[in-house]
């Protein structure tokens, strides 16, 4: 959802979920099946227009569900590698994933950890999307 980047009236979802704005952003943003009718791509984009709440412009939108806590129930004494045998990423790779990796820390969606409390390192893969 790059399109509409640096157009603030878009990310409005704490403040004004429904702004017009925004919902045609998402609209127009939601990949739809192309076996589709015309009749049930209207119907599709009109209750996807009812629900644009749910939807999150960009990573600074994505909420945390309250209540939740994510845990691990690891069994006492287990190793994990802690070196990481990472093939090297291209300048492009390395741009995009740091970049990606500034948006969430930025977001409060990850924070960073101290090397002591770092229990598991793996190598990170990236995927390029099929569309």
């Amino acid at each position: 959802m790059n399109f509409l980047q640096d157009d603030a009236a878009i990310f409005t979802r704490a403040t004004n979920p429904n702004n017009p704005k925004r919902v045609a952003h998402i609209v127009k943003a939601v990949q739809y099946g192309e076996s589709l009718t015309l009749e049930e791509r209207g119907k599709v984009e009109d209750l996807v227009s009812r629900f644009a709440d749910v939807f999150a412009c960009s990573l600074s939108e994505v909420t945390q569900v309250p209540g939740i806590q994510h845990r691990l129930h690891i069994p006492e004494g287990t190793k994990f590698n802690l070196r990481v045998h990472q093939r090297a990423l291209t300048p492009p790779q390395t741009q995009f994933l740091h970049g990606r990796i500034d948006e969430m820390l930025t977001a409060g969606i990850i924070e960073k950890a101290p090397p002591e409390l770092v229990k598991c390192c793996a190598t990170t893969v990236l995927a390029q999307k099929a569309h």
